[in-house]
């Protein structure tokens, strides 16, 4: 990231030790008995399956009139809104970032480092969180096992201060682990798999990011581009709590609006990812001849959905969301008419910032300011025509701009 390391610190990759305390902690700060911090893991197993989302097909929608005009041209407005560089928006109070973070660590636990949004992710937080002024930054490339998570875990009681876990990451076989960081005084962030609305399960907190905004803006696309008359095929990762999280937003808004149609969900593993899935995509097309667009719930899947509907020989339209490099070039190169961007730097230090207010006991906000954008082929070779950054090396430097760095420089007293 040659454009943001010129704006912002980048961090030194070093080994700290935090003080232990003996228990645990609530909400405010304060001690947990034994007795209670059983009462807390009976809620937060309870809090398990309220965080798993369902994504069903949705067979029909009640059959209606056309959409009205009016309808139409609040659904056009909504998608324009989002079509531009966002502003930086937030409510949360003013913190002394530094004096929060002052001889502190932070550990991030990401989900895959193979996979480049992550990666991504993970370098912008080290750079936002040595901004913040944390000491240590500890945030080592993940293979994504359990493994991994619980070494990492183990590791934070004697070295951090706080830790964020991010991406798809099945806390079930790691609960252990996650309590007994969090019996050392360690509080444990979860972001990146769940809506603002839900809470991931045996964390402390879930930072709330509006991910169903994301589906929300899918949903618009396929009912102004018909008018309100949609036959959908989603594609879904069904290892992956924020690909259903994205689907909640589309199927709300899919009921809302459109006027005519169904979504069907073909749902496929991680595994079947270059491996069978885009063979299962061209079975599903070649079994309903009234699909008019293929909706990517997770971008590691576009390649599968643009070959599935290459091999069907059908001129189906794919929008997709996400922030990987792959789906970036995928839109740029028009492979899919529209994709909803999300931000990997902004997204770093939502979770930065966070992690400063629950270390500080500050009131938390309900939403984290983290934006989608709404890009296609045409839009993203103008930008970069017309960009002023020197040394990019991609769309995705300057697809959101930089105003959260100043604004978060400002948010936190820098």
């Amino acid at each position: 990231m040659k454009r943001i390391t010129a704006i912002i610190l980048t961090a030194a990759m070093l080994v700290g030790t935090a003080a232990l305390t003996a228990c645990s902690k609530d909400e405010n700060g304060n001690g947990q008995s034994s007795q209670q911090s059983k009462a807390s893991q009976v809620s937060k197993d309870a809090s398990a399956e309220e965080s798993k989302e369902e994504v069903k097909d949705i067979s029909a929608v009640e059959e209606k009139k056309e959409l009205s005009a009016s309808d139409l041209n609040e659904i056009n407005a909504f998608i324009e809104k989002y079509k531009g560089i966002p502003d930086f928006s937030s409510e949360s109070d003013v913190i002394s970032a530094r004096e929060i973070s002052k001889d502190k660590a932070i550990t991030l636990i990401p989900d895959n480092s193979n996979y480049s949004f992550t990666s991504l992710v993970t370098e912008q937080f080290v750079s936002a969180a040595a901004s913040a002024g944390f000491k240590n930054v500890i945030a080592n490339e993940s293979n994504a096992t359990a493994s991994f998570y619980n070494d990492e875990l183990e590791k934070s009681i004697e070295k951090s201060n706080i830790v964020v876990m991010y991406g798809d990451i099945d806390k079930d076989p790691i609960a252990a682990e996650i309590e007994k960081t969090q019996a050392n005084g360690i509080r444990v962030l979860s972001a990146g798999n769940v809506g603002k609305d839900q809470k991931d399960h045996y964390v402390d907190h879930t930072i709330p990011i509006n991910y169903q905004l994301a589906g929300k803006l899918l949903a618009d696309w396929t009912i102004s581009a018909n008018k309100g008359k949609v036959n959908a095929l989603a594609i879904n990762n069904s290892d992956s709590m924020l690909s259903s999280s994205v689907y909640k937003g589309f199927a709300d808004e899919f009921q809302k609006y459109v006027v005519s149609g169904y979504c069907s969900v073909l749902s496929g593993s991680s595994i079947e990812i270059d491996n069978g899935l885009s063979a299962k995509i061209k079975q599903a097309i070649d079994k309903d001849p009234n699909i008019n667009y293929v909706v990517v719930l997770d971008d590691a899947m576009i390649n599968d959905a643009v070959s599935g509907v290459d091999q069907s020989g059908k001129k189906i339209k794919i929008i997709s969301t996400g922030g990987s490099l792959a789906a970036f070039d995928a839109a740029q190169s028009d492979r899919i008419e529209m994709l909803v961007a999300q931000s990997y730097e902004w997204t770093a230090y939502a979770m930065v910032d966070y992690a400063l207010r629950v270390l500080n006991g500050s009131a938390l906000p309900q939403e984290q300011d983290v934006p989608v954008r709404v890009v296609t082929s045409k839009s993203i070779n103008e930008d970069l025509e017309n960009n002023t950054y020197s040394n990019i090396e991609g769309f995705y430097e300057i697809c959101f701009g930089a105003n959260f760095v100043t604004g978060y420089s400002g948010l936190w007293n820098l």
